[in-house]
């Protein structure tokens, strides 16, 4: 490994450390405590999205419901990880499904 790919690597850790992003990682959502409560501008900053982005995910399952706080949508950091858990599990159950349907009709 070059020097370059190290001091990349350090880099890296250095900025997951101070909690800013990069490149679809959202350390924020790891590193508040779970009944941090979020607005949507929050969430919306947190997820580099825009408002209406973070409506449609939630139309879509894709995030929870919020509840209305002083007129805007609020959740706590603890729902939204439990959602995105429930969701993977799901997913990986339903592809576990799928691979035993395909073993099946392969065999």
């Amino acid at each position: 490994m070059t020097s370059q790919n190290n001091e990349s690597r350090e880099d890296l850790e250095c900025k997951h450390e101070s909690n800013e992003t990069f490149a679809g990682i959202v350390a924020e959502l790891g590193s508040l405590p779970e009944y941090t409560v979020l607005y949507e501008n929050a969430v919306a900053q947190m997820f580099h999205r825009h408002k209406v982005s973070v409506k449609r995910a939630v139309e879509r399952g894709e995030l929870p419901p919020g509840v209305k706080m002083f007129g805007e949508q609020a959740w706590t950091v603890k729902v939204i990880r439990e959602h995105i858990t429930q969701r993977l599990e799901k997913a990986a159950k339903d592809t576990e499904k799928l691979n035993q349907r395909i073993s099946k009709l392969s065999a």
